[in-house]
């Protein structure tokens, strides 16, 4: 049996960073594809404990074809960062597949990736966005930008 935790978090209104401001949030392209697909078997297998690559890659398929899949892209239009919306509920988007490559962490293009998804969102309809974090330790990503901690849930694997 195995047993996953995690934080349910609500966003709230971002302003945008200057920083980034050559940088742009579009759908993933053909040609992104396998950066993709290798960016959500990073994600499954950084997970703690991994998850399974072949779900995780499963779902990054769905999302791209049904274009929720998302890539933030640098001035030089080079991929930095991934996300896409799992599902929408009546209120909410739900924000999955968060993913920053380890040598681009520490940067804020995670932050800044959020923020746009967020405004994606908005543009779609939705006020708020849900995110899942599975983080436990003292500095959490969606906390330290304001977001507001719904809850926490527990997903067990029964095998």
């Amino acid at each position: 049996e195995t047993k996953r935790n995690f934080k349910i978090f609500e966003t709230s209104l971002f302003k945008k960073n200057s920083n980034f401001k050559n940088h742009k949030l579009t759908e993933v392209k053909a040609i992104d594809w396998q950066r993709a697909r290798l960016w959500a078997q990073q994600f499954a297998m950084e997970a703690d404990p991994p998850m399974n690559s072949t779900a995780i890659i499963q779902m990054a398929k769905q999302m791209h074809s049904s274009d929720n899949l998302f890539m933030l892209y640098d001035s030089r239009n080079f991929p930095c960062a991934m996300a896409g919306f799992g599902r929408f509920t009546d209120h909410y988007s739900v924000i999955n597949l968060v993913y920053v490559p380890i040598d681009m962490r520490g940067l804020g293009i995670g932050k800044e990736l959020i923020i746009r998804m967020t405004s994606c969102a908005r543009k779609l309809g939705y006020k708020e966005c849900l995110l899942f974090s599975e983080w436990m330790g003292s500095k959490n990503l969606y906390k330290d930008m304001g977001c507001k901690i719904l809850g926490r849930y527990a997903e067990y694997d029964l095998v």
